[in-house]
């Protein structure tokens, strides 16, 4: 009988792990229509260091919590999750990202970066686009899971089970409730674990010089109570 895997080691990310991340948000999502249309036939090489520049920026928000899970067998990094939590839950005191004076330069003229090959109509329709989202779903006082991603063939290991339970247990902790855009694959798991769909929204990339169409589903999950002892 075969052994079990070993456990995952979960820890705030470091800057060191920003080109594994921009890996994991790219082969994360094979399928995604946002990627290909918005860097089509871009080199993969080049689209993730755009990914890792952009991160970079993220990293030392002191309310920006970035989880990795690292293969203890490997030491890769196989998965990874971006929360945002209001400093005002006093979740802020973890340890934060030290970036270099190099990435934080590269983050804030992160569109150098980018493939040649890049649909700057969508780019910037999609980001408005989540913004103007999250501004009519959130208030200031939600948490919201910017990203969850885990590589292929250590999807269905529990992984994203528990990184939702680190952020779920926080929220539910603080009475807060937690915001996130899916797609519509994701949308079973997150509705599994209190997810409830506000909107759906279907982006045509026709228009802006892409090809086809993309749902999305805008989610939020209400604070659990906690039972009372008997």
């Amino acid at each position: 009988m075969a052994a079990a895997p070993a456990p995952l080691s979960i820890r705030y990310a470091a800057e060191s792990d920003l080109p594994s991340l921009g890996h994991l948000e790219i082969v994360a999502f094979p399928t995604s229509k946002y990627l290909s249309n918005t860097f089509p036939n871009a080199d993969p090489q080049v689209l993730q260091n755009f990914k890792s520049v952009l991160l970079g920026g993220s990293l030392p928000d002191p309310e920006v919590h970035a989880l990795v899970a690292v293969d203890p067998s490997t030491e890769q990094t196989v998965a990874y999750c971006r929360w945002t939590i209001p400093t005002a839950y006093g979740y802020g005191d973890a340890p934060r990202a030290e970036i270099s004076c190099q990435a934080a330069a590269r983050a804030a003229k992160a569109l150098e970066y980018a493939p040649e090959s890049t649909n700057k109509e969508i780019y910037d329709m999609f980001a408005s686009l989540l913004k103007a989202k999250q501004k009519v779903h959130t208030r200031e006082d939600d948490m919201i899971l910017n990203m969850l991603c885990v590589l292929p063939e250590y999807q269905g290991r529990g992984i994203g089970k528990q990184f939702l339970k680190w952020g779920m247990e926080k929220a539910d902790a603080k009475g807060a409730r937690i915001y996130l855009e899916s797609t519509p694959a994701g949308y079973p798991v997150y509705q599994k674990y209190g997810w409830e769909a506000v909107e759906e929204c279907v982006i045509n990339y026709v228009p802006f010089g892409g090809e086809g169409t993309q749902t999305f589903v805008f989610m939020m999950r209400n604070p659990r109570t906690p039972n009372p002892a008997p």
